[in-house]
């Protein structure tokens, strides 16, 4: 099974809404997040249906106007349940359908203001300590960059395995 998530940088573009569909269906994703959408919290349900109109999802509008992260996923496929919602993440339980198993993902989209990271982390280290016996999976943008050249217009493929999880597929473009 496959994840992935995008900080796609506004997803009211059809452009944009064609090249996640070829994604999503060529890769066979059954879970993908979607970080900084910039979709208006009255047309989201206009742009999910015309992104993929049989799958379900999850936003956080109520706790950010702005709508920055965004769960999707094919109900076919996966089970998904939310632990948790804030300005900065969306957690979740997932589990696949076909073989039983499970693991938790948090989709993030950190502020700009290096400030607001602190609630972030607190965030994550207060769930890590329920969750030390479930794989977990984060993935998404943090806003936080190592070195200045970090922020040069790349694109990142990062994969791995963990049992029969499958891999991750992240795909980042420039600010």
């Amino acid at each position: 099974m496959i994840i992935g998530c995008w900080n796609i940088r506004g997803l009211n573009d059809p452009i944009k809404h064609s090249e996640l569909r070829r994604l999503i269906h060529q890769e066979r994703i059954a879970l993908f997040g979607l970080v900084e959408t910039r979709v208006k919290d009255k047309n989201k349900d206009n742009v999910s249906q015309l992104l993929l109109r049989s799958w379900s999802f999850l936003y956080n509008y109520d706790f950010s106007c702005r709508g920055r992260i965004w769960v999707c996923w094919n109900a076919d496929t996966v089970k998904v349940d939310v632990f948790g919602m804030s300005d900065q993440a969306i957690h979740v339980s997932v589990t696949i359908l076909a073989t039983n198993i499970s693991f938790n993902t948090s989709v993030i989209y950190g502020e700009n203001n290096a400030s607001l990271h602190e609630a972030l982390w607190s965030d994550i280290v207060s769930r890590s300590d329920g969750w030390e016996s479930t794989p977990w999976i984060l993935m998404g943008d943090f806003n936080a960059i190592r070195n200045q050249s970090d922020r040069v217009r790349r694109v990142y493929y990062v994969g791995w395995y963990y049992g029969q999880i499958g891999y991750m597929y992240s795909r980042s473009e420039s600010r």
